[in-house]
């Protein structure tokens, strides 16, 4: 059993549960064992996250660049067009990504964040569970929802006029990481993962517009198919 004396709430994670089930005085049982870790030594092993803030910085402008150029490419008339009621707009995408970008800004500048939803308990499972491939692959669960701070209006909203303010806070949020990358008072928050470090934070919000982008050149592939 690894002994957890000393750990806050925040650096446990499962590891392993042991299950054994019977019978007793007619009745069944079940008895489980959970054997915990720190979060913090739960390893991003053969992850290809930058450490160095110019890479990372580098990385999140060609993203930048890849998203507004598949949002250009979107037709006109698909601009505000959704294509069914459970997804959104290119517009939408386009409008949320812009929120995102806001709302890191605001907070590394000393405002308010995401409102992080998971319970303590559960967030350093999920943070193992999940994090690791979205960092390292772009891709996010499918499914997952947006959480209200960044769910877009229904619009309809100007292509660019949104480009044009989401590319200044994407400028913005990329520099405010650049400039306190070694600060341990720098976080953002997910509202599944909880805070994260200037590292994780930065490539957490470069993949997410690497996702949404791959969704805006889908439309266009559509219309020419």
């Amino acid at each position: 059993m690894v002994k957890t004396e000393g750990w806050d709430d925040e650096e446990r994670a499962p590891l392993m549960m042991r299950r054994r089930e019977g019978k007793r005085d007619g009745r069944r049982w079940r008895w489980s064992a959970t054997y915990l870790v720190p979060a913090r030594a739960v390893p991003f092993a053969g992850m290809d996250i930058p450490t160095d803030p110019g890479v990372a910085r580098a990385d999140h402008q060609r993203e930048l660049r890849e998203f507004l150029s598949a949002a250009r490419a979107v037709s006109p008339e698909r601009w505000n067009q959704a294509p069914d009621a459970a997804h959104w707009s290119p517009a939408q995408i386009a409008e949320h990504v812009r929120m995102t970008y806001e709302v890191v800004s605001v907070q590394f500048n000393g405002g308010a964040g995401i409102r992080v939803r998971s319970p303590w308990w559960l967030r350093p499972v999920l943070r193992w569970r999940f994090l690791p491939r979205i960092l390292d692959t772009g891709v996010f669960p499918r499914g997952a929802k947006a959480p209200r701070e960044i769910r877009p209006r229904d619009g309809p909203f100007d292509r660019e006029t949104v480009l044009n303010a989401l590319e200044h806070a994407a400028t913005a949020t990329e520099s405010l990481f650049v400039s306190r990358w070694n600060d341990p008072t720098c976080q953002m928050t997910h509202h599944v993962f909880g805070a994260l470090n200037p590292s994780l934070g930065a490539r957490l919000v470069t993949v997410h517009t690497q996702h949404h982008a791959r969704q805006l050149r889908a439309f266009t592939k559509d219309a020419r198919s």
